[in-house]
């Protein structure tokens, strides 16, 4: 816990991952299992109205030591040296999907688990003053045979 704020604290730049990506460790996670995950993504306007996350990618990863550490250098403003290696190695444990036109997105199949499910969403209009371009994020627990609600909006944005 104590990395996790070290590194959350850390200002922007380039940042080393200490914890390796290992395909046993993450093998629970990439099992097929009989859990889902339905969610939405939205922002709320300072107006009330909502900009869904409408045709956005949303990813799934497991809620592990590896990506929670490769998640607090992102939420601290650094990239992640080596990233598209690092991207390479873990692919098979990461799932994505999209988000349809309302902001809506499932993952079926899942095993019981912790999860991290992140999105970026984008709003910008000639008519209105509000713009915004962040990713959010939010952790879950599966369990075998349930259905588990996500909720990515402005609390929490990144």
């Amino acid at each position: 816990m104590i990395a996790l704020a070290a590194l959350s604290a850390c200002l922007s730049g380039e940042r080393e991952m200490d914890a390796r990506f290992s395909a046993s460790d993450h093998a629970a996670w990439m099992a097929k299992g009989s859990a889902e995950i339905a969610g939405e993504a939205f922002i709320r306007r300072p107006n009330g109205w909502l900009a869904r996350c409408s045709g956005g990618v949303v990813q799934l990863v497991p809620a592990s030591p590896y990506f929670r550490e490769w998640l607090a250098i992102r939420r601290g403003g650094a990239s992640i040296a080596n990233a598209s290696a690092r991207t390479e190695e873990h692919r098979a444990a990461l799932r994505q999907t999209q988000c349809d036109q309302n902001g809506r997105f499932r993952f079926s199949d899942l095993p019981a688990g912790k999860w991290i499910v992140i999105t970026r969403i984008s709003y910008e209009a000639q008519s209105d003053t509000f713009r915004e371009d962040a990713f959010y994020v939010v952790e879950v627990e599966t369990r075998a045979g349930e259905v588990v609600k996500a909720v990515l909006s402005n609390p929490n944005r990144i």
